[in-house]
């Protein structure tokens, strides 16, 4: 837990030098030269030099029930370009490839990093400058001006609870519902709860999250590493409730016949999961190739039935339990974050943690 704590400390000072050697900077030469191009001829270009390189290295933090019908739908449509997927959490992926970088290996081409490791990576000049055109379809919030970013999909954190141990009337319904005696070691929260501190942070100031994580730990929170874990304990009645879990995971195990329900909280916070390119790509025109995919509607429908949700345009999820729409209009406010969100909220979200949340 401090090794990953010191990783973050240490990317979020990370200095730029990993590509400062005088080497050019041929990848993004290429897709600025597509950009250049007709659709029809850049597209043509594009397929035929990526078949060429015959393979695109993928790191992501997106598990394999994810990332294996991505990877097996495009290679049925573009045969002969062969996807390698490396997974690890958010720390593993920045880790991976700083060490890569500091020794000179530039393997990857397309990073799913989690959210607030990528700015640090953007620092470091280890991701590059790529306006695909389907970022067209993405709303302002879902990606950044210059190209370095749009959300693959948007991962939210709600309160949920065991239906078997808690009845609709008596399930919590504010995040202050916590500090009830009543919850008492009853209720679990994860200890990288990233999207809920830094939601609380940017919607309620410094100042009182620290007092409610207080509150909480006094109140008996039982701290969890790993939310897919948490939410499994949580359908086997461990505890009652717990305070930050995944929307897309309750859903998948809820279908699963798990005794589980959710509550969307005031806030409800989010974060984007960020795509972009590797600045050093081996295969520049495969990665874009596979980062158009990656962002288009069919990638896109394919993540919203595994009730992901996504930041393209006209992408809903058809499920009762999530409408954004609905949320906000019942005066819900949805805290979305991303990178530069991170930069600002990062260190205090860790020094909270630090204190309130690790070793416990």
């Amino acid at each position: 837990m401090r090794n990953r704590l010191s990783l973050l400390v240490s990317f979020l000072a990370l200095p730029i030098y990993f590509l400062s050697t005088g080497m050019a900077a041929e990848p993004e030469e290429v897709w600025r030269d597509l950009a250049k191009s007709s659709s029809q001829e850049r597209q043509k270009l594009m397929l035929s030099k990526a078949k060429a390189e015959g393979e695109v290295a993928w790191y992501t933090t997106l598990n394999a029930d994810l990332t294996e019908p991505l990877k097996e739908n495009f290679e049925r449509h573009y045969p002969g370009i062969q996807v390698k997927i490396w997974r690890g959490r958010g720390e593993g992926v920045a880790q991976r490839l700083s060490t890569e970088a500091r020794a000179g290996k530039y393997n990857v081409d397309v990073v799913s990093a989690a959210n607030e490791y990528l700015a640090a990576l953007m620092k470091a000049d280890l991701i590059g400058r790529y306006n695909s055109p389907e970022r067209n379809f993405y709303s302002g919030d879902h990606k950044d001006r210059e190209g370095y970013w749009t959300s693959v999909t948007d991962v939210f954190a709600v309160i949920a609870y065991n239906t078997r141990l808690v009845s609709k009337v008596g399930s919590p319904k504010t995040y202050e519902d916590f500090l009830d005696p009543r919850w008492k070691g009853h209720f679990a929260i994860d200890s990288t709860p990233d999207r809920a501190v830094m939601g609380w942070i940017k919607a309620w100031g410094t100042e009182k999250t620290e007092k409610f994580l207080q509150a909480l730990i006094k109140n008996g929170a039982v701290v969890r590493s790993g939310h897919l874990l948490t939410t499994q304990l949580l359908c086997a009645g461990e505890f009652h409730a717990a305070i930050e879990l995944y929307v897309f995971q309750i859903i998948g195990l809820k279908q699963k016949g798990c005794p589980i329900e959710m509550v969307f909280p005031n806030p409800t916070p989010g974060a984007v999961a960020p795509l972009g390119v590797a600045r050093r790509a081996p295969h520049p025109y495969a990665a874009a190739l596979l980062v158009d995919y990656l962002l288009s509607e069919g990638s896109q429908r394919i993540l919203v039935e595994k009730k992901l949700h996504s930041g393209r345009v006209g992408m809903k999820i058809e499920h009762p339990d999530f409408d954004l729409e609905n949320l906000q209009q019942r005066g819900v406010r949805v805290v979305l974050l991303n990178p530069l969100d991170v930069e600002q909220l990062g260190k205090p979200y860790l020094d909270l943690r630090t204190r309130h949340l690790l070793n416990r």
